[in-house]
């Protein structure tokens, strides 16, 4: 276990991230715990949630709800938030609950790819809904196929009795 002084310096950074990104901060714990902390992917999801709890976000609201645009409006729609919640309250508890009967590396797979299908919806952008989705699926679907090969690739290797040697000629 690391020294809680660690834990919250590494917890500010997050916080951090999650007020500038929108983010609950998960794609940034989830795969620090799992890798630095040694939890399963169950756990580090779990342990996320736990930490979002509390901090995270009440104060990023806070600070964006204070904040007023120039025509007056402000940065949080409470009334959006508020029904989106009754939504959340219960689609997080069906989560948690498939999230947990699925296996570990499955669980990788699905965090895995969501965040690469973020990541490129963020990239291509929301002036061209359709080409942006698109463009986003198409790269998830390179990056599961990379993955089914490297599978295929890694089962061969083992197969054939061990890791392939790459041999260098020095001159």
């Amino acid at each position: 276990m690391l020294h809680p002084l660690v834990l919250i310096v590494f917890g500010l950074l997050v916080g951090v991230f999650s007020g500038v990104m929108g983010l609950g901060g998960g794609s940034v714990m989830i795969p620090a715990m799992v890798l630095l902390l040694g939890m399963t992917q169950q756990q580090a999801h779990g342990t996320s949630l736990a930490v979002m709890i509390p901090p995270v976000t009440l104060p990023a609201v806070v600070a964006y709800y204070m904040t007023k645009n120039p025509d007056g409006s402000r940065n949080v729609d409470l009334r959006v938030a508020a029904w989106m919640a009754v939504g959340v309250l219960f689609g997080s508890y069906f989560g948690a609950r498939f999230a947990n009967s699925v296996p570990k590396e499955t669980l990788k797979l699905i965090f895995g790819f969501v965040l690469v299908y973020v990541a490129c919806y963020t990239i291509f952008g929301k002036e061209h809904l359709a080409r942006s989705v698109f463009l986003s699926a198409a790269v998830v679907l390179v990056a599961m196929a990379l993955y089914a090969l490297t599978k295929v690739w890694d089962r061969n290797v083992a197969a054939a009795g061990g890791a392939p040697t790459v041999t260098t000629q020095v001159r």
